[in-house]
């Protein structure tokens, strides 16, 4: 792969989790509207922080269970 194609991913699925990442915020302040900023900050990052965790889970599972079934075929 030739490094503008990388770089050109990188900046597109980069900017993809930005845009997503925002309108996901913005859901959270709709939907729980608290009051106080800092607590909005805090639960949108806790629930950022377990959301990514459990997308690498899933992601390693998917990836194990290929790894097993190439293995054994």
């Amino acid at each position: 792969m030739r490094w503008i194609h990388f770089v050109g991913l990188v900046l597109w699925r980069g900017g993809a989790l930005l845009v997503g990442g925002y309108l996901a915020y913005q859901l959270l302040r709709l939907v729980l509207t608290i009051t106080d900023a800092q607590l909005e900050a805090a639960v949108a990052i806790f629930l950022t922080g377990f959301v990514m965790v459990a997308l690498s889970v899933l992601v390693e599972q998917i990836g194990d269970s290929r790894k097993e079934r190439t293995h054994t075929g």
